[in-house]
């Protein structure tokens, strides 16, 4: 189709000096910035219909947050309300934009996210021009690896640290594939959108950045000459990282995200020569919501719970020091305390009302759709959605539309593994069926 158009903008969400910054067990005010933060959004029109992509450099997205942001897209008339997929890169070294663990976001700094959000959208949306859509897939098998690995014990460990001889095995493959989006306008590219299974998380400390996908974007800015915006979408990561444990160098600091996203630029680049235009450029967009109940304790997990507590009671944080989940596998006491006292709040502490999520997907013709994810699931649920979708590029939102945390398939409960350890806010066993079948009801 030739009346395709598309529109983009995007703004800057960097935090003030001294803010708290997310994606661990503790807060660390922010210190200054390897680089910006911001939030992009790329609208497309075919006609009448209009839909959008908008992903923003934060760890994740408060899923009132969005649903005020559609109120305020409603109150002005904008007919891009409720045709918006939002997500979040997942970057550990952004401000709180949610509630986590026991700390939540700024009111001044969400009051500022809302406007730059509102202002992208808008930008984007009155600079919707003719264009032309371009698709390619390819993959990277080098940096990803599966983050949750079957012990001699039998149970199963996140990040056990390198050369652990204890490792048997990991209890899971990765996602290779790569999915390219490429907008051109008047014969030139002016969006590229890459969807990548990784976790966002090499940084670490106290210094505000894009991670990796920021230095992605300038890796490929720099070698096409010119600022070519690339917007990353997240696939499903919940249970992959970047963490090769049978190499001993260190892979936690800036110079680690600038080696990631160099690496996944130049895997980009070797494959634009595959891009294949879509004649079908036609836009649907569906939305559903679903229920997603919390976990429910067991008895023997609550008294295993009460017993590691009562253990480590004494225990306590130390100050200036950042706790990562590679500290649940050296069994350090306050980590241990702080997860006992998260499975103890599940039964002691229950949240009753039910949760709502919202899932939404946008096609375009019969080849290409996006379908969010509002959590960080395991690449068990990507593969499910993909297998049985009847688009042959299914490009997959993680952390969009909100974030309930981190969502397995059932088998992996109940036998370790930081991530499915009980919570108040972690979503039960069988969320993650219900994600991938209502993913496949938009996706018919």
């Amino acid at each position: 189709m030739s009346n395709f158009e598309f529109g983009y903008a995007r703004c800057d969400i960097t935090p003030a000096i001294g803010l708290p910054l997310c994606g661990y067990f503790n807060p660390r005010p922010n210190k200054g910035a390897f680089d910006r933060l911001s939030v992009k959004a790329a609208v497309f029109r075919t006609g009448n219909e209009v839909a959008a992509v908008v992903s923003y450099d934060l760890c994740l997205l408060d899923a009132k947050f969005l649903r005020d942001l559609d109120a305020k897209l409603s109150e002005m008339s904008s007919p891009l309300a409720n045709k918006v997929l939002y997500c979040a890169t997942h970057t550990h070294t952004g401000p709180y934009s949610g509630k986590i663990f026991d700390d939540t976001a700024d009111p001044a700094y969400m009051e500022f996210l809302e406007k730059q959000s509102l202002t992208a959208i808008t930008q984007a949306f009155v600079s919707l021009a003719p264009a032309e859509l371009y698709t390619a897939e390819t993959e990277c098998t080098t940096l990803a690896f599966n983050r949750r690995y079957i012990m001699k014990n039998g149970k199963t460990v996140t990040n056990p640290g390198k050369f652990n001889p204890d490792i048997v095995r990991p209890e899971g493959g990765i996602d290779p594939k790569i999915i390219l989006l490429e907008v051109r306008q008047f014969d030139r590219p002016a969006l590229l959108i890459a969807n990548i299974s990784n976790h966002t998380d090499t940084i670490g400390g106290d210094i505000v950045s894009a991670d990796w996908p920021g230095r992605m974007e300038k890796a490929i800015q720099q070698e096409l000459g010119f600022d070519l915006p690339v917007m990353t979408i997240i696939a499903p990561q919940g249970n992959i990282n970047h963490f090769n444990v049978n190499t001993p160098g260190n892979q936690t600091g800036f110079d680690e995200a600038c080696r990631i996203g160099k690496a996944y630029a130049g895997v980009i680049l070797s494959s634009l020569y595959q891009l294949k235009k879509q004649e079908n450029t036609a836009i649907v967009t569906k939305t559903c919501e679903f229920e997603a109940p919390y976990l429910q304790l067991t008895d023997e997990e609550y008294a295993e719970a009460k017993q590691i507590y009562e253990e480590n009671k004494d225990a306590v944080m130390e100050a200036g020091r950042d706790f990562t989940s590679e500290d649940i596998a050296k069994g350090v006491p306050a980590v241990k305390k702080l997860f006992a006292e998260m499975a103890i709040g599940c039964r002691e502490n229950p949240i009753t009302e039910k949760r709502i999520e919202r899932q939404l997907m946008i096609a375009f013709g019969e080849e290409v759709a996006l379908i969010s994810l509002p959590c960080e699931p395991f690449i068990e649920l990507g593969e499910a959605i993909r297998e049985n979708s009847k688009y042959p590029l299914t490009v997959l939102a993680a952390l969009g539309m909100g974030e309930i945390g981190y969502v397995g398939m059932p088998q992996h409960y109940g036998n370790g593994g930081y991530e499915t350890s009980p919570a108040r806010t972690l979503a039960d066993r069988t969320v993650g069926q219900t994600i991938v079948k209502s993913a496949l009801e938009l996706l018919k």
